[in-house]
C-alpha cells in the first residue's frame, strides 16, 4: 500500500513486534490485547488515542515508532469487589485453579462461549503443564514453547472469565491487575517468562521476552 502511495498507520499492542517489523508509522499503547484504543466506551479517551495515530501521518519520514502512554481510565468498577474473590498468589496453582471452577462453569453457562481452549487442555492440564515446566520434569521440558503460550493464555482465559462471572467486575484494567498482582497463575506466569529468558536456546529467550506477560507488568 505504501508502495503504491497510500499512507499507513497502525496501533500496536505489543511494543517489541513493531520494533522488529518496522511498519511505516506505529504507535504503541499500554492497553489489554483486545483493546487497542482502551476503555470501552469512552469516546473522549479513545478520540485521544486515534487523534494520537494520526498525527504520524505529519512525520515527514518512517519508520515512525512513537508511544502513548497514558494509561486508560477505570471503567466505572471498583478494584475493592476483586478482592473479595478467594485466590492464594502463594499457594499451589491447581489447587487455585480448582476453587475457581464453580465460578468458570458459571460463566460458560451464561455466556454460551469461552475462550479457553487454544492448547487442547482444559485449565487444570494447562496448570499442571506449566508447573511440571518450571520444575524441569522431562516431559514438560519436551513440550514446544507455543504450546507453553497457549496453555498460559487459556489459565489468563479460565482466571478472567471466573473473576468476571464471580464479581460481576467490568473494569478490564482491574481484573487485568488482579491477575498478574493477586493469583497463583499470574505468579507461575511470571517464573515461566523468567526461565524462558535465562534459556541457552535464542528462540525461547526471544518468546519469554514478549509472549507470556504484557510488557506493563513488572512482576
Amino acid at each position: 500500500m505504501e508502495d503504491e502511495g497510500l499512507a499507513t498507520a497502525l496501533i500496536a499492542l505489543v511494543r517489541r513486534q513493531a520494533e522488529e517489523v518496522r511498519p511505516p508509522r506505529a504507535l504503541w499503547v499500554p492497553f489489554p490485547l483486545g483493546r487497542p484504543f482502551g476503555a470501552a466506551g469512552n469516546a473522549p479517551f479513545q478520540r485521544r488515542v486515534l487523534t494520537a495515530l494520526l498525527d504520524l501521518f505529519a512525520r515527514p519520514a518512517g519508520p515512525v515508532l512513537e508511544d502513548f502512554t497514558d494509561e486508560a481510565p477505570p471503567e466505572g468498577e471498583s478494584r475493592e469487589v476483586l478482592d473479595r474473590l478467594v485466590v492464594n498468589r502463594d499457594g499451589p496453582l491447581i489447587e487455585e485453579v480448582d476453587g475457581l471452577r464453580a465460578w468458570y462453569e458459571a460463566s460458560v453457562a451464561r455466556r454460551g462461549r469461552t475462550t479457553l481452549g487454544g492448547s487442547g487442555m482444559d485449565a487444570p492440564g494447562a496448570a499442571r503443564l506449566l508447573t511440571a515446566w518450571l520444575a524441569g520434569d522431562a516431559m514438560a521440558e519436551g513440550a514446544e514453547i507455543d504450546l507453553l503460550r497457549l496453555a498460559s493464555e487459556d489459565l489468563k482465559a479460565y482466571y478472567m472469565e471466573s473473576a468476571v462471572a464471580r464479581t460481576g467486575a467490568t473494569d478490564t484494567g482491574a481484573v487485568t491487575a488482579w491477575f498478574w498482582t493477586r493469583t497463583a497463575a499470574g505468579r507461575i506466569i511470571q517464573d515461566v517468562r523468567s526461565k524462558c529468558l535465562s534459556s541457552n536456546d535464542a528462540a525461547i529467550r526471544d518468546a519469554g521476552s514478549y509472549m507470556f506477560v504484557p510488557e506493563n507488568v513488572n512482576g
